[in-house]
């Protein structure tokens, strides 16, 4: 990622749902006063058997996103 990554946190917690893993991001930042907020929850991108390619393809994905708009 090109952007300053210590200004986004990327969250790639998956959700179980029917036996998989759900991918999903949260991207959030701290506001001046730094208090944290959300700058984009994806939903679900894709589902993995195993827990850590969910995380790993959501972490992959929210990257890409923030190259695309801050990068």
């Amino acid at each position: 990622m090109r952007s300053d990554s210590t200004r986004f946190r990327i969250d790639p917690t998956p959700r179980r749902a029917d036996g998989e893993f759900m991918a999903h991001a949260r991207i959030s930042t701290n506001r001046p006063d730094g208090s944290q907020y959300d700058i984009y929850s994806s939903g679900d991108l894709a589902a993995f058997e195993l827990r850590e390619d969910a995380i790993v393809y959501a972490e992959n994905w929210a990257k890409q996103w923030l190259d695309a708009r801050f990068g």
